[in-house]
């Protein structure tokens, strides 16, 4: 939702769009369904707070998720009404708790068509006219390894309104070198300029990937003061994936970069918020722990918590909590083993804490006494960390910072149970540790309450 690929224009506008037309519509229905009902409710403050509703269910239905697939004008129309059938639930559920807030059936009947046929229309506009408008002109100076991979990540997110112009060569390159990088029958063209300046008057840009050392440094330094983003491979990629290019780093990419999260008022800020959050979250979520407490006892013999070992910040070890979801030796055959899809070994209770994520409940332990933070990359058990790290010598890096109930990772990435799966999964978390800020933090943590509450991803 907060657009960390560079989506923040087209997400600003959309959230602008929906929360003034919702609002406006409230607003004028409410007048329309008498006067003594407008008096009665103010529709100058029962207009905006359903326009936050209606922000708040256009969310839960993945309507600014701009980074998914292109969506279709039914899937828009469809998401719409839901949308709007969960605010009107929860303005009849605050009409019948405060009798004087009740607007009456014809005003719901009217607010769902004209507000619900209002929004459809727009986002219509917006996806299929205005947007078009917003297009990024994208060209990659030279070619090199990474340029095969900057032509396909743009080509799969058309849809975000990216245009990929080709590669450009200066005159001064060597272009059977900059030709023979190129994959056969790569459709993209190859342009070449005798400087960047040429570049900029030939073509729409706003952002050139450098991707080869370039000596026109002064040239570049003039385009950014033109407006153009100039940008390198590595901070190109993150933008509009959302992850780091693992095959392609070296381990001095985290030395150069900013935004980490090693700094003592980061780290106190992080720590602070921790701790009130899990505190709160453990005091509401206590009767839920109690009830699956009580069922997990009840549906199969064994203890109901269960701990492991699991690697920490700095890589020290320790000991992780959950509710019990598995037969008690569930493991006595396999050893230490990644869950899989329909995995047998998880009682009955167990699936639905899993899918409901009730059984990391007893983690908010794990975050009140400093081995785990809210957010950051999920703690693997020391015999699998052992074996990623051989394969894939970043893996170490993740344990810069502390593991997390969620994160970045689980977010964009489904459940994984392989090598591959990790290796995809690291790129999110090497992000994450380059990338954190308190907004990405509550971006996690809005995503990941829509994962609990449809139950995506859970084994």
């Amino acid at each position: 939702m907060f657009a960390p690929k560079g989506l923040s224009t087209k997400v600003a506008l959309l959230l602008g769009g929906d929360f003034m037309l919702s609002a406006a519509t409230v607003y004028m229905l409410s007048f329309a369904n008498g006067p003594l009902c407008a008096a009665l409710i103010q529709p100058y403050l029962v207009a905006p707070s359903t326009g936050f509703l209606y922000l708040g269910a256009l969310y839960f239905q993945d309507l600014y998720a701009l980074e998914h697939h292109p969506r279709s004008t039914y899937w828009i129309v469809a998401s719409i009404l839901g949308a709007t059938a969960e605010v009107n639930f929860l303005l009849l559920l605050a009409a019948l708790s405060v009798p004087a807030m009740n607007l009456g059936a014809s005003f719901y009947v009217s607010e769902i068509i004209v507000t619900g046929a209002t929004l459809v229309a727009w986002r219509v506009y917006a996806h299929y006219f205005l947007f078009r408008r917003l297009a990024i002109g994208v060209m990659a100076l030279g070619i090199g390894e990474a340029g095969p991979i900057v032509a396909d990540e743009i080509a799969r997110r058309g849809h975000l309104g990216y245009n990929f112009l080709g590669y450009a060569v200066l005159a001064s390159a060597d272009r059977t070198v900059e030709r023979s990088q190129l994959r056969r029958h790569d459709p993209v063209p190859i342009h070449t300029a005798s400087s960047v300046f040429e570049l900029v008057a030939q073509f729409p840009l706003d952002i050139l990937v450098v991707l080869n050392p370039c000596d026109s440094i002064r040239e570049l330094v003039r385009c950014r003061m033109q407006g153009i983003e100039v940008l390198d491979f590595h901070s190109f990629y993150e933008r509009i994936t959302g992850r780091l290019p693992v095959s392609l780093l070296d381990e001095g990419w985290l030395l150069a970069s900013g935004g980490t999260l090693h700094s003592r008022w980061r780290r106190g800020i992080k720590r602070a918020i921790d701790l009130f959050a899990a505190a709160l979250l453990a005091i509401l979520a206590l009767p839920i722990a109690i009830v699956a407490a009580i069922a997990i006892k009840l549906d199969s013999e064994g203890p109901i918590l269960y701990s492991q070992d699991r690697v920490g910040l700095d890589g020290r070890v320790f000991r992780v909590y959950k509710f019990r979801s598995m037969r008690p030796d569930a493991e006595r055959e396999t050893g230490a083993v990644w869950a899989v899809k329909g995995d047998p070994r998880v009682t009955r209770v167990g699936r639905i804490i899993r899918r409901l994520r009730i059984d990391e409940l007893p983690q908010l332990l794990n975050v009140i006494m400093g081995e785990m933070s809210l957010i950051g990359p999920r703690p693997e058990r020391p015999e699998i960390v052992t074996k990623i790290a051989e394969a894939m010598p970043l893996y170490e890096y993740r344990h810069f910072v502390r593991p997390g109930l969620t994160g970045w990772a689980q977010v964009c990435y489904p459940y994984g149970a392989s090598i591959e799966d990790t290796r995809r999964k690291l790129a999110y978390d090497l992000y994450y540790i380059k990338n954190w800020s308190l907004t990405l933090d509550l971006q996690i943590m809005l995503q990941t309450s829509k994962v609990v509450l449809f139950g995506r991803g859970a084994r």
